[in-house]
């Protein structure tokens, strides 16, 4: 019996937004030469969570698709037809990836940062009250100078304790970055998405580059002031955030 109008109705749909989900996974994974669906969502699974997140489900509608297409009898007889909720469901997962969550989403918001002449005792108090690892450092002009860490700070005090003492009313922000490591920083707009964010990372390990902190500004230039702030720690949101939505 060939199926009804809304049966094939579906299936088309299935296979269109299928079909646009392999393409978005070609995109990201730069069009490699193998472009099996599989091998694609598996690398791109490693790579970013919002395919983690739908992986299971991707690949059962990876062999779903596979009895539409190489199971098909003729034009409008297909052997099976996807249920509604289906259909929806891949239809709501191609969206996410044609507008995939900013990476502003998963930010640590709003960014304290310090300027090259605050006094150690303001950031010393800072990372007390706010239980943080490291602030962004900035010039007067607005550029970029640096994070400084509790590391940081913790190897100033060693070099300048003179008798069970240490006096920092004097000391700037600009002192205890002199002894800073070259930190890894990177920068991303608000409009850039997860993907970017990941990509982020994934390229600085990929150079054996331990990237210290994304942070996220209007247009991404390093000399403008910062939106949000990304750790290796906050990756966990990202997972989370898929959960959530």
């Amino acid at each position: 019996m060939d199926g009804s109008r809304q049966e094939l109705e579906l299936a088309e749909r299935f296979e269109i937004a299928f079909n646009q989900i392999h393409q978005q996974l070609k995109m990201i994974n730069g069009y490699p030469k193998n472009d099996n669906f599989m091998e694609l969502l598996q690398r791109s699974k490693i790579k970013h969570s919002v395919i983690r997140h739908h992986f299971d489900n991707l690949k059962q509608y990876a062999k779903l698709r596979n009895a539409l297409v190489h199971e098909k009898i003729r034009d409008d007889y297909y052997i099976a037809y996807p249920h509604r909720e289906v259909v929806e469901e891949i239809e709501k997962i191609k969206q996410t990836l044609d507008q995939p969550p900013k990476a502003i989403d998963v930010a640590t918001r709003p960014v304290l940062f310090f300027k090259s002449n605050s006094h150690l005792t303001k950031i010393v108090e800072a990372f007390n009250r706010f239980k943080v690892s490291q602030f962004p450092i900035y010039g007067e002009d607005q550029q970029f100078l640096g994070l400084l860490t509790n590391d940081g700070v913790v190897r100033w005090l060693s070099r300048n304790m003179h008798n069970d003492c240490i006096q920092m009313g004097e000391v700037r922000a600009s002192d205890i970055l002199k002894l800073e490591k070259n930190h890894n920083v990177r920068f991303l707009s608000e409009k850039n998405s997860i993907f970017d964010l990941e990509s982020s990372f994934e390229r600085s390990f990929e150079q054996n580059l331990k990237l210290k902190a994304v942070i996220i500004t209007g247009d991404g230039s390093q000399h403008s002031k910062p939106l949000g702030i990304v750790t290796t720690w906050d990756l966990i949101k990202i997972d989370r955030y898929g959960d959530e939505n």
